[in-house]
């Protein structure tokens, strides 16, 4: 059988006419009703709106790796944290001994990160495909396979386990791995809420409410870089 139609019985197993299971994790899931599926953004939503725009001045990079916060740009420095992949950090100065001081709005730490590691961004895209959003708390982050589903061919889709519609904008987790409720960031798609579970979907694992039967066979598995950022 070959691989996209393997990855395409997979993704239609995940939910057979949508079958949800109970929530195991710890925070509490969305709230049913529009606010909560308004928080759904991205290629298949609208856009998120709630970040700051950049000033004149101001100066974004991202890393393109997974890559260490540094307390100093010298040979004394030491590891403080890590730099997410993709998540921008705002540039506070020059580089110096191949290192470059940022902040990370997410948590508001600042040190030094290679500056062989980082790329500059945009933050005005922030929400979108390319860049995540900006100033959240991030939950998880990390590399993820990625499978979409649809109701066609299903005979139509049922309540997801926050209660939501299933829709565009949605995506079925691992709540062990990311609560339901969170905002998932996933790159060259954009931001979607963690509304729903499925029974094959386990650890580090999405599967997206895509738009159409045809573009959920194109799809297949794919891996791409995920942050989640927790419930509000």
């Amino acid at each position: 059988m070959p691989i996209v139609a393997i990855a395409l019985v997979l993704g239609s197993l995940l939910h057979p006419a949508f079958p949800t299971l109970r929530s195991v994790a710890a925070a509490p899931p969305a709230a049913s009703g529009p606010a909560s599926y308004e928080m759904a953004t991205g290629v298949f939503g609208a856009s998120e709106t709630d970040e700051p725009a950049s000033g004149p001045s101001e100066r974004w990079v991202a890393p393109h790796v997974e890559t260490s916060l540094w307390s100093e740009a010298g040979p004394r420095a030491e590891e403080i944290g890590v730099a997410h992949l993709w998540a921008p950090l705002q540039v506070l100065g020059e580089a110096k001994d191949g290192r470059l001081p940022v902040g990370d709005p997410s948590d508001g730490r600042q040190g030094w990160v290679l500056a062989a590691d980082v790329g500059p961004v945009d933050p005005v895209l922030a929400g979108g495909a390319d860049v995540p959003p900006i100033s959240r708390p991030i939950a998880w982050s990390g590399p993820a396979r990625v499978t979409m589903h649809t109701c066609a061919k299903l005979g139509g889709c049922g309540p997801t386990a926050s209660g939501l519609r299933p829709g565009p904008g949605m995506v079925a987790v691992d709540p062990a791995v990311v609560p339901l409720g969170s905002t998932v960031w996933i790159r060259g798609l954009g931001t979607f809420l963690a509304a729903d579970t499925g029974s094959l979907v386990r650890g580090a694992h999405l599967d997206v409410f895509g738009p159409s039967y045809q573009e959920a066979i194109a799809w297949g598995v794919q891996e791409r870089a995920v942050l989640v950022f927790a419930p509000r």
